[in-house]
């Protein structure tokens, strides 16, 4: 590798009439490295071009921070700052892979250029981003999103919310999806979206659910004077006004049961 010089300071110079003014010599000096500052380039591993905007970020060997900084737009960069015996070097841009680098030492670093390479990330498809709350806007975990291609009974893919009511899809193809969000004790919600190409991250209106309206039960078990069961008995459900509103009967162990009850005050009959 060449050694690094820095431009000399300009000298001026004046050309009168029939008058020619002899330059002396320019000097190059060899630039003087800081001691604390770690130097070089990024590109691209595939097509060789430097990568302007990536961030590069100096940690110790645990990987807690010390410094980081930008390279250029001919892939160039410096990142200055006390460094430990041995440092760790990770970059990161958009649209590429994170490198890590293995634990250096500080001593081999110094007056060297580091060269770093990133390679262009696969494509992942799309994210999809969405919370749910309770109408007191209370976050809900635990609500099961299911997503669907708008036409398709088969699911695409699932997940449930977290603490925060929070959930995320990756791996998402453009096109038209069915969400379902549902949970035991509250009302299904369905979102038609449409994702497009343009957002590698769509961000779904916030959803709002519903508490069920939850009816009551009412189950027992027939039996005659022995406390034997007594199966295919005739049960009768009636109302505060002892009037009948539901029947059915009891099954081979003698059980019975009503269901989808609204709050109030009910009589059981048998035969």
């Amino acid at each position: 590798m060449s050694k690094t010089v820095v431009p000399t300071p300009p000298q001026r110079v004046v050309i009168a009439e029939e008058n020619q003014e002899v330059l002396g010599k320019l000097i190059l000096s060899e630039m003087t490295w800081d001691e604390n500052t770690i130097m070089g380039n990024v590109s691209d591993k595939i097509t060789g071009k430097p990568i302007e905007g990536v961030c590069i970020k100096v940690c110790d060997q645990e990987y807690n921070p010390i410094s980081y900084n930008f390279s250029d737009i001919d892939g160039n960069f410096s990142v200055e700052g006390n460094f430990p015996s041995s440092v760790r070097i990770i970059a990161a841009k958009n649209g590429y892979g994170v490198v890590s680098s293995e634990a250096w030492p500080t001593e081999g670093l110094k007056k060297k250029a580091l060269n770093l390479e990133l390679m262009p990330a696969p494509n992942h498809g799309m994210i999809l981003f969405g919370s749910v709350k309770d109408a007191q806007q209370k976050p809900l975990a635990g609500i099961k999103v299911t997503i669907y291609r708008s036409h398709s009974l088969n699911p695409y893919d699932f997940t449930f919310t977290n603490e925060e009511g929070l959930y995320v899809f990756d791996n998402i193809e453009p096109g038209q999806y069915r969400i379902s969000l549902q949970a035991q004790n509250f009302s299904e919600r369905i979102l038609n979206i449409e994702a497009g190409r343009e957002n590698p991250v769509v961000i779904l209106e916030t959803v709002y659910l519903k508490r069920k309206i939850l009816k009551g039960t009412i189950h027992g078990i027939i039996t005659d004077k022995n406390n034997v069961p007594v199966s295919n008995a005739l049960v009768i459900l009636l109302n505060g006004n002892n009037i009948p509103i539901q029947t059915t009967y009891t099954n081979e162990d003698g059980v019975y049961m009503f269901y989808r009850l609204d709050p109030g005050t009910y009589s059981i009959m048998a035969k």
